[in-house]
């Protein structure tokens, strides 16, 4: 089975992570970036590098020979340039075209331009920040469908010692409980409703995000 091949253009903080990310996955890896440091800082960790001005059509031509099963334009600072490499990605058919932008109207006009997704690295991070400084009790959170959320919660007191059916959070608060990791380690999955919460333990949760703030507000 052939590996996936993906193309990462520009390499700053993101865009390097994220092409020796893939490529410790074991994809297929093409990096690009005109600053020839930033190249070979990478160098070793890809399956090619090169350096090259995502402006120039001729130059990503020489090194788009075969196809790509997606790609990401990871050049927040430069709207031009992101430009550019997106219509050029999207001319020759990339399928998933992953762009960065540091504001709103730039991702609107990636967007417009080609680009299946526009990613705000920055933002991202700020608001999960925000969302763990404002929710002691707080350990993970990911983001799915708009207006829900999956989170890890430390159990809360008045949890404690009761099982999933007299707790019954799925008809009191709109709440799935997805597992429940207990303070010794061991994790019940899907748990039923004889499973207990103990104190010290850990609940993965699944609703919108007024009812898990309910729930953490829950004295």
């Amino acid at each position: 089975m052939n590996r996936k091949r993906f193309a990462i253009l520009g390499l700053g903080k993101f865009g390097t992570t994220l092409a020796s990310e893939l490529s410790r996955l074991g994809y297929e890896v093409l990096a690009v970036d005109q600053d020839a440091r930033a190249v070979d800082a990478v160098r070793d960790e890809v399956t090619v590098a090169a350096v090259a001005d995502v402006r120039d059509r001729h130059a990503l031509g020489e090194l788009f020979t075969a196809p790509f099963d997606g790609a990401v334009v990871a050049i927040g600072t430069n709207l031009e340039a992101a430009i550019l490499a997106t219509l050029f990605l999207k001319e020759n058919g990339v399928p998933t075209i992953i762009a960065e932008a540091a504001t709103r109207d730039r991702a609107e006009v990636l967007q417009r331009v080609g680009a299946t997704e526009v990613v705000s690295p920055e933002l991202e991070i700020g608001k999960r920040l925000a969302k763990r400084l404002s929710n002691p009790n707080l350990i993970e959170f990911i983001p799915l469908v708009k207006g829900y959320l999956a989170i890890e919660v430390e159990a809360p007191a008045w949890t404690a010692g009761k099982t999933l059916a007299e707790l019954n959070l799925h008809r009191t608060m709109n709440l799935a409980v997805l597992a429940i990791t207990h303070k010794g380690g061991e994790i019940a999955l899907v748990p039923g409703g004889a499973a207990k919460v103990g104190a010290g333990d850990k609940l993965a949760l699944l609703g919108r995000e007024s009812d898990l703030e309910r729930f953490r507000e829950r004295k």
